[in-house]
């Protein structure tokens, strides 16, 4: 639901909350209420989470933040506008003709979105959430952990369970995924690398979030009456992950938005450099001091092959990266795999150039590496039309997977109950729906002040009805 609204009354709140259960009505008892909002939202986020989660069964979680969009595909009594009739989105010639996902971006008015999601039997919902070592609320919550020179400086994660798993997995529902919100970097970064050392098989997804309320995001219970709300009143300064176990699926749908441009090198010299940031808290540079020259067949700084791209250019585009990778062993083929992007940092006096890997998990986070180990790299850069492809096909694939996990688990649902199922009854359908964050200001600014790009690119990839 994508609602217009401004800051209301407690008792409009009630009248907003009875409106967005009805309009959503959903088949089932929802596991998870997904509620995002823009920045006129953020004072009040917290009491419309918890009026939503009076209103939901207690074994469901309402998670939400706030940020400068959202993105949303309107129910069906908010389909008669114009924004929703069939359009080609990009000028590809494809139109969709269910009701179509908007972006409303920052001055495009305010607005919430709300989605409900149930699970299969089986599956379990955890919420985790953890605040920046290094913030006022930390430093008062934690006075001996950090900030005193003893321990480390990570703060502690909480953990709730809110539903948990009746069992084990059933057949073909094994997938794992975890959402993760926070206005914090740092904390949002070692989240993601405490799940992913959990469960390393999870499809991690999120995003930067906040505005200018107290809470940027925020977790609520489901039912009346007394309860213990993992976060009352929201979080800022850190972040939140909501943990879901038991899917069918969880197909990751990944654009950079980058091209490559120019030639792919092999690494001649790399040296990898540990820094401490705090007690707890490192970050790791890899120093490229030479590439491999194809011309002469000796070695040269790696600031010639950037030398180069200017030259052949005309100059660099303001956006650039370095991307990295392992060169495949054996009979694998280096082609297949992805460069993994890496901030350019700067230069040293022989010529070569500092890079560091991204916040989250990176390839190259642990030094797993020898003196073996070679390396590729190229240079890449944003480009519009190649995220749009990017994602178009990403999401074709993830439908695809959708399907095929569909069609898996209705075998094994049936060879385990040796119920007899036609053909027809195990064809998979097409995703329900995806949930997708997008960098703020990608319309305005990366597909000039086209409408919807990215969240149309998903919609049609996914197939008919994605929402």
């Amino acid at each position: 639901l994508a609602a217009q609204a401004q800051k209301r009354a407690a008792s409009a709140m009630d009248v907003l909350a009875d409106q967005i259960i009805q309009e959503l009505s959903a088949p089932g008892e929802p596991h998870v209420c997904l509620l995002f909002a823009t920045y006129a939202w953020a004072d009040d986020l917290p009491v419309v989470a918890r009026k939503l989660a009076d209103r939901l069964p207690p074994t469901c979680v309402v998670y939400g933040a706030v940020a400068s969009g959202i993105v949303a595909t309107p129910t069906k009594t908010q389909e008669g506008n114009d924004d929703n009739m069939d359009v080609d989105g990009d000028g590809d010639g494809d139109k969709t003709s269910d009701a179509n996902a908007q972006e409303i971006e920052h001055g495009d008015g305010d607005a919430l979105s709300v989605s409900v999601l149930r699970l299969a039997p089986g599956g379990g919902v955890k919420v985790m959430w953890r605040r920046d070592a290094h913030s006022h609320e930390s430093i008062n919550s934690f006075p001996d952990m950090p900030h005193t020179g003893r321990g480390s400086c990570i703060p502690p994660t909480f953990e709730r369970t809110i539903l948990a798993a009746d069992g084990p997995p059933r057949p073909g529902r094994s997938s794992c995924a975890a959402i993760i919100m926070g206005d914090d970097a740092r904390a949002s970064a070692s989240l993601a690398e405490q799940i992913h050392a959990q469960i390393p098989s999870a499809t991690i997804s999120g995003g930067l979030c906040g505005g200018e309320g107290d809470a940027s995001v925020v977790i609520a219970r489901g039912g009346k009456g007394p309860h213990a709300d993992p976060l009352p009143g929201g979080c800022s300064n850190g972040a939140a992950a909501i943990v879901l176990t038991g899917l069918g699926v969880a197909a990751p749908c990944i654009s950079r938005g980058a091209k490559q441009i120019g030639d792919i090198y092999s690494v001649a010299r790399i040296e990898r450099q540990d820094h401490t940031v705090c007690p707890g808290h490192k970050s790791v540079s890899l120093a490229i001091h030479a590439v491999h020259n194809a011309e002469t067949g000796g070695e040269s700084p790696a600031m010639s092959a950037l030398a180069a791209l200017e030259n052949r250019l005309g100059g660099l585009p303001n956006a650039l990266w370095l991307g990295l990778r392992r060169k495949a062993s054996g009979s694998g083929s280096s082609s297949e795999q992805r460069f993994e992007l890496l901030n350019i940092e700067g230069h040293d006096r022989e010529g070569g150039l500092y890079v560091q890997p991204q916040d989250g998990p990176s390839a190259f986070a642990e030094n797993g590496d020898n003196e073996e180990t070679e390396f590729e790299c190229a240079f890449y850069t944003v480009n519009a039309s190649a995220s749009v492809e990017e994602l178009h096909a990403a999401a074709s694939h993830a439908g695809e997977q959708v399907r095929e996990s569909q069609r898996a688990a209705c075998e094994a649902e049936r060879s385990a109950s040796s119920t007899s199922t036609s053909k027809e009854e195990v064809v998979g359908t097409f995703a329900a729906g995806a949930l997708a964050f997008l960098c703020c200001g990608r319309g305005a600014r990366f597909h000039n002040h086209a409408c919807s790009v990215d969240a149309r690119a998903l919609q049609r990839g996914f197939g008919v009805g994605a929402r």
